[in-house]
């Protein structure tokens, strides 16, 4: 009997974790994988921190020997798929060929979004870049040299990250963001929190402030806002990524404002599953569209795919949207909704928020920390946000509450660890829970 063809499109977090596992369940299984990529893995989320020198680009690529695995590479995107058939349209540059599957997992991820400026897109990898691939932050290392001042767009968790990396090479940075810093993902008095880390960091953030034009002049840039003028040599544009899923689009597939449309088991149709930032995903809170784009959220839809691909029933069940992102010394994490997101999505909130230091007042060398709890008027978590030392280890806790549809008195029963060097016997998460059921009447 021969044996059914598998087909993996992408080898990012989403398409790796499905290889593993189907590998996992059958290790004889055939696994045909189709890629673009000179090598197999990129880690994406590593290209700020190697732009500011902290990792070397290098050590962000790497071959997992997919052939010691028994897994065959075809090189090449996928442009489209005939159900009816069971083909891929591969397309690697001028070459165009087919290739048969029985079951197809696509995990195409994600391209850059450019703000809706005029032209911007003639001066793309000319004075102005994105940051997604390692041909990227080349382009962009080698531009550095020489040059006196670096303008971001956006300050989201790229945006910023790249800003700090950018003080490294003695520049002069600005961030312009058209709405605030983490923009849907924290509330304006957490963005306040890492606004004012940036300046402190010499990055001036400006913000409420949208781009509505860029020209070139001479050996700079021009970037105007409805209140002013700036002028830069470089300028980094980290405005948000889309779906790249052009594949959907040419096949007739459902695609949503965020994604081509999935169920449970991540399938757009009978052996065609989809995974990772090609997908729209949804909220495990209230199961509606999010348009969250994560490594985490990723790698589990990866393993959902492969798992009832594989014939076992598994589901997805949605994201928490747990991230973090650490700019110089500062940690900022967030989970769920933020109030603005949650009160959009009809959700009436409640909030808890606490600053205060992470150890016991008498231990010295203590750090401070920022932590805020959101819920409804039943105390049902629907977010939090936490700024400064241990905020991922806390919003992790707060992440599974989420997950797990918890209240602020489930939260409460919970026992954490506890020494002085490390924290309060009284851990700053019970506090602003019990700040925020105070609220609540």
């Amino acid at each position: 009997m021969e044996q059914k063809k598998i087909i993996i499109a992408g080898l990012g977090s989403a398409g790796y974790a499905a290889l593993v596992t189907i590998k996992r369940i059958n290790p004889k299984a055939h696994v045909v994988v189709i890629d673009p990529k000179d090598k197999d893995i990129v880690h994406p989320c590593g290209l700020p921190y190697a732009l500011e020198g902290t990792v070397n680009e290098h050590d962000l690529q790497q071959d997992i020997f997919l052939s010691r695995m028994n897994v065959e590479k075809v090189k090449g995107i996928v442009h489209g798929i005939d159900a009816l058939k069971k083909e891929i349209v591969v397309h690697n540059g001028d070459k165009k060929f087919t290739l048969p599957y029985d079951t197809v997992i696509l995990c195409t991820g994600y391209k850059p979004q450019l703000p809706p400026i005029a032209d911007i897109e003639c001066f793309v990898n000319k004075g102005v870049y994105t940051l997604s691939n390692i041909d990227d932050l080349k382009r962009i290392k080698n531009d550095m040299q020489g040059k006196v001042g670096a303008i971001v767009i956006g300050a989201g968790a790229i945006g910023i990250e790249v800003a700090y990396a950018l003080k490294t090479y003695g520049l002069t940075v600005s961030v312009i963001e058209a709405k605030e810093v983490l923009p849907q993902a924290i509330d304006s008095d957490m963005a306040q929190l890492a606004a004012e880390y940036c300046a402190n960091q010499h990055i001036e953030v400006l913000t409420h402030s949208p781009v509505t034009a860029i020209e070139k002049r001479g050996n700079e840039f021009g970037i105007r806002t409805p209140e002013k003028e700036y002028t830069a040599d470089v300028i980094i544009v980290a405005t948000g990524f889309a779906a790249n899923c052009d594949w959907a689009i040419n096949s007739s597939f459902e695609t949503g404002r965020w994604g081509v449309i999935v169920n449970e088991h991540l399938e757009v149709q009978p052996s065609i599953y989809a995974a990772g930032d090609c997908i729209q995903n949804w909220s495990v809170i209230d199961k509606k569209p999010f348009p969250v784009k994560l490594a985490t959220s990723a790698y589990k839809q990866g393993i959902v795919a492969a798992e009832h691909a594989m014939g076992l029933h598994s589901a997805y069940k949605g994201t928490a949207g747990t991230f973090v992102t650490k700019v110089g010394e500062l940690e900022i994490a967030a989970t769920g909704f933020s109030t603005q997101v949650a009160q959009e999505r009809g959700f009436s909130v409640i909030g808890g928020k606490i600053s205060a230091t992470v150890k016991p007042e008498y231990f010295p060398k203590n750090e401070r920390l920022t932590f805020k709890v959101l819920c409804d008027t039943t105390g049902k978590v629907l977010g939090a946000q936490a700024i400064g030392s241990g905020a991922a280890a806390r919003i992790n806790i707060i992440s599974l509450a989420i997950e797990h549809g918890l209240t602020l008195d489930d939260i409460l029963q919970f026992e954490m660890a506890y020494c002085p060097a490390v924290s309060e016997v009284h851990d700053i998460v019970f506090k602003a829970c019990e700040f925020a059921k105070r609220r609540i009447k």
